[in-house]
């Protein structure tokens, strides 16, 4: 079977390494807390700055791009439960506070409602979060259409493994269809509009295998209480 760093070597970063006008990249891949139990898969669009660091020329050498990709599975695993830094996070007032974040409130939220035994102290814990799109900017901030481009059929398959070996039985998409429907279309999620929720289905994970799956609209900039109503709604 293919591996994770096989897959983020050679079919993401190698094709982005043939485009041009690239920045220095991070990577990243799935982080499973400590105490997931299959309740919740969350899938952002990308990361904004993660492990890794790899500048366009390096990307030309194969072991560079082995070296890189290691370095980013091993960030996945985390020693102390690689979603911890999010509940270490919540209220700091150095470096990233976590509870600014629309993205991180409203899945706290949802967390707490789906997955038994979350509660305000480990919630995070309780998850699988991923992202559509492994590689970014190491500065921050989302990948080019260039870029997204370059890497998407490898991230589509990549994608594709997280999903079958973490095997939730619910999928949270934070990304609205217009990022995730690339993704999606062929794993049997259809659009189904509302305020908030902008597609839903049952996703095929494999060996008959499906999981009850929720595309919403990114949470910055919107009312945080309807948003979670409809995703629960959607989920029931």
């Amino acid at each position: 079977m293919t591996t994770y760093t096989h897959i983020l070597s050679e079919e993401i970063l190698r094709p982005i390494g043939e485009a041009s006008g690239m920045p220095k990249l991070c990577g990243f891949l799935a982080c499973k807390g400590k105490l997931y139990d299959g309740g919740l898969m969350v899938v952002g669009r990308a990361v904004n700055g993660w492990a890794g660091d790899i500048s366009l020329g390096e990307i030309a050498s194969a072991e560079n791009r082995q070296r890189f990709a290691k370095e980013v599975v091993g960030s996945s695993q985390g020693g102390n439960g690689p979603m911890q830094w999010v509940l270490d996070g919540w209220g700091s007032t150095t470096g990233y506070n976590t509870n600014r974040s629309a993205f991180w409130r409203v899945i706290k939220q949802v967390t707490r409602e789906v997955c038994t035994g979350a509660n305000e102290d480990d919630w995070a814990s309780h998850l699988v979060w991923s992202n559509l799109y492994k590689v970014a900017p190491s500065e921050g901030g989302n990948p080019t259409e260039q870029q997204m481009e370059a890497q998407f059929e490898g991230c589509k398959k990549l994608l594709q493994r997280e999903i079958e070996d973490f095997a939730p039985s619910r999928m949270l998409f934070l990304t609205g269809w217009g990022w995730a429907k690339w993704f999606l279309e062929e794993l049997g999620v259809v659009p189904a509009k509302t305020a908030h929720v902008e597609a839903t289905g049952r996703l095929r994970t494999g060996e008959g295998r499906s999981c009850a799956t929720v595309v919403a609209s990114h949470p910055q900039g919107k009312p945080q209480e309807p948003w979670v109503a409809e995703v629960l709604a959607a989920f029931k």
